[in-house]
């Protein structure tokens, strides 16, 4: 089995008032779902190929949640907040970075010899600016380099084998002029997501331009993003759609699903996932749930 974690950052599952999630046009998500769903703490579903539960993204440790704890916990089974006592925004402290490097779903994974990527493609710029220190490596990429996955580069994105983190590249082609990098629709941005997972056991894609949306708070730009997501999602189901492939999307916090705020909810996140074949998903409620259940998954345990 392929598994494809499709992560959205800031996308929490909120009421019908001030979302711009129930306000877009989803007939893929919708079609998955049996309607227009994706919204509400208390839904629950399960089909033969759908499984759709909220989250609990609070980490048990008061406060707004926080992306550097979430992701941390939500890409190594450990409870990132516990660790440090609070919770963290933007980058990993050294703390959750040695959880990383330990605990990493990748790093677990490839040491049972499962083949793992991320799907999303890095620049020579970005490798300059990490290497001088002015930036550091975000949690999904800490995490990936942790079991040794190779960052996907500007050339491996021009022969389809990755995904720019806004799907269509065209923030790419504003940062990477001389390259020539051709805009691509959403939907072709997930047919090459679910060509290239079904050549991994693990694939994790990050999207983060909802969390970026959410702070911004622009109501049309953030209907019109649920949208192109919708359509990516439609892109890599027609692809996928007749492999031996399971698939979750899912969050590390709340945001962009709630307009009466503005920055991070306490909502709770979506575990959506769908596989062709029948699957036994696991029991999850919290954040710290879905590393340990994807690599039961993989690794054909059953959930007890």
């Amino acid at each position: 089995m392929h598994f494809v974690m499709i992560f959205l950052d800031g996308f929490g599952l909120g009421t019908e008032q001030d979302n711009p999630i129930v306000a877009a046009r989803t007939p893929h998500l919708d079609e998955l779902l049996g309607g227009h769903l994706l919204w509400g703490h208390e839904r629950r579903i399960k089909k033969e190929h759908v499984f759709f539960t909220p989250l609990d993204p609070s980490l048990a440790v008061t406060g707004i949640p926080q992306s550097a704890t979430g992701q941390t916990t939500l890409w190594t089974g450990i409870n990132g907040a516990k660790a440090l006592g609070f919770h963290l925004n933007a980058y990993p402290n050294e703390k959750l970075a040695e959880i990383i490097r330990e605990k990493s779903i990748f790093k677990q994974l490839a040491d049972q010899g499962k083949k793992v990527t991320f799907a999303n493609t890095f620049t020579r710029h970005y490798d300059e600016i990490i290497a001088s220190g002015k930036r550091r490596h975000t949690t999904s990429t800490l995490s990936a380099l942790a079991g040794g996955v190779r960052l996907r580069q500007v050339e491996d994105l021009l022969q389809g084998k990755g995904v720019y983190q806004d799907m269509t590249n065209e923030i790419l082609g504003e940062l990477e002029q001389e390259a020539d990098i051709p805009i691509i629709a959403p939907y072709e941005a997930g047919q090459n997501l679910g060509r290239l997972a079904l050549d991994y056991d693990f694939t994790l894609y990050e999207f983060f331009q909802t969390d970026v949306r959410g702070h911004k708070q622009d109501w049309e730009k953030a209907v019109a993003l649920v949208e192109q997501i919708d359509e990516f999602i439609g892109g890599f189901m027609d692809l996928v759609r007749h492999e031996d492939v399971a698939w979750l999307l899912t969050s590390d916090h709340g945001n962009i699903e709630d307009f009466s705020v503005k920055g991070h909810t306490q909502n709770p996140v979506p575990a959506l996932g769908w596989s062709n074949k029948p699957v036994e998903w696991p029991q999850w409620e919290r954040l710290e749930d879905v590393t340990p259940g994807i690599v039961r998954m993989i690794l054909g345990m059953r959930e007890l």
